[in-house]
């Protein structure tokens, strides 16, 4: 598919060019919002939103080269989606305290003892690209957040403070809070490394 054209036929009005533009990323957008929104009806809302922005401001893009559209339209994606969890606060920071998930899973930001150990490279591509996705889902909003932004759409600790309305310090605390919490997640779910060998 040819982006540039299927802009111009979309700027010109031309029949289908619009259902065809959202048949093709519709997908890939989703995927964007869900990362960010567990609920399904919402992310969907989102996606829906995503078009009507992009359609609207059309005339201001101008793809640069192939995969252009694509990325423009998740970076649209991503800011409804963080203005909407902007809006519900749900980025908040989990309060100081040290507790118990579910999973029997300790996690704080004094927790006493040891930090999690990295999970090993070759390890973590060794599970499912759809578990890693349900457990990085499973971490509370605001480390969900901050860990989409940084490690999946590419943000700065500054921009994502900008993003959010936090300060720096408290973007990079919530991301290694996730990354810590997803290692453990990692752990409890899939053993340690050494009780293979």
């Amino acid at each position: 598919m040819d982006e540039k054209s299927l802009v111009r036929r979309c700027r010109a009005g031309e029949p289908g060019a619009r259902q065809e533009m959202y048949e093709t990323y519709a997908g890939r957008v989703l995927a964007v919002c869900r990362r960010y929104i567990r609920d399904a009806d919402r992310a969907r809302d989102l996606v829906h939103d995503t078009f009507l922005k992009a359609w609207e401001s059309l005339d201001r893009f101008r793809p640069r080269r192939a995969g252009s559209l694509g990325a423009w339209l998740c970076q649209i994606a991503v800011h409804l989606t963080v203005d909407e969890l902007r809006r519900g606060r749900h980025f908040l920071e989990i309060p100081d305290q040290v507790r118990d998930d579910e999973e029997g899973v300790r996690y704080g930001a004094h927790e006493p003892g040891p930090e999690e150990p990295p999970v090993d490279p070759d390890r973590l591509r060794q599970i499912p690209v759809e578990e890693l996705i349900e457990l990085i889902a499973s971490l509370p909003e605001g480390y969900r957040t901050v860990f989409n932004l940084f490690c999946l759409d590419g943000y700065t600790h500054r921009e994502i403070a900008q993003l959010l309305g936090i300060t720096e310090k408290t973007s990079q605390t919530q991301y290694f809070k996730a990354r810590r919490r997803l290692a453990a997640m990692i752990t409890a779910k899939y053993g340690h490394d050494d009780e293979e060998k």
